[in-house]
């Protein structure tokens, strides 16, 4: 028999760790990848994306099929990120130049600047190619940058997933002390995530969808970003 006090900690803390990660939420970076093929590496960028608190992926298909993920990988980050599809580049350009957005472009090039070089403030789009043939010359053209990320091995290429992680880290992390910065979401935009993200937490359970609905309306103050390790959990149970 469930302890309906136990049920309701859990509940609580649930809502107060994912008050905590929507408070960290960005959209002032977004990654942008087209025409990227392996669902493994689609994936793991969507994770790594949640991990480190960017809110909008665009996936974009010009020369390729819509992107597929692996759940395996993704963990079902998909679900708490919004993801933007287009079909064709120039419409992506449009819309992330519509939204203010500067283009730097992973692109190897003689007047490509290195990462670290490139401006950390203000709202950018970080595009990433095709793992074989990189990105179509459109964006090169729109670009506001290209980067490169500079590397000193042999194959002189990151994977995908790698590269757009690295980039992230760079831009939030590279001139931050190891500290994440804060969030850039206005109310309307938390409000509206809220609503979606408390729906995926509750569940198919009515009962506790509007318990959710109803905490939504006064959301809980942020608790901790970290959760407890599974693998911890799971060794825990085989034990």
């Amino acid at each position: 028999m469930t302890d309906p006090d136990a049920a309701g900690s859990t509940d609580s803390r649930r809502l107060a760790r994912a008050e905590a990660i929507l408070a960290a939420r960005r959209r002032a970076l977004t990654v942008v990848l087209e025409d990227a093929h392996d669902p493994h590496n689609v994936s793991a960028v969507l994770r790594t994306c949640d991990a480190l608190g960017i809110q909008d992926v665009h996936l974009v298909s010009e020369n390729e099929p819509d992107s597929i993920l692996n759940p395996r990988v993704s963990i079902g980050a998909d679900r708490w990120l919004t993801l933007h599809r287009h079909r064709g580049t120039a419409g992506a350009i449009a819309a992330l130049r519509g939204a203010g957005y500067r283009l730097y472009v992973s692109h190897v090039a003689d007047d490509a600047r290195p990462l670290p070089d490139l401006p950390s403030t203000g709202r950018a789009a970080y595009v990433f190619g095709n793992e074989r043939s990189g990105v179509t010359q459109a964006w090169v053209a729109a670009a506001d940058s290209t980067f490169v990320i500079p590397t000193v091995g042999f194959s002189g290429s990151l994977n995908l997933s790698v590269a757009v992680a690295m980039t992230l880290y760079d831009r939030l992390l590279g001139r931050a002390h190891a500290q994440l910065p804060p969030g850039d979401l206005s109310l309307d935009e938390r409000d509206t995530l809220r609503g979606t993200w408390y729906e995926v937490l509750a569940g198919p359970n009515p009962e506790r969808r509007r318990d959710y609905a109803a905490r939504a309306a006064h959301p809980a103050t942020p608790g901790s970003l970290f959760a407890a390790d599974r693998r911890s959990r799971s060794s825990d149970r085989a034990s």
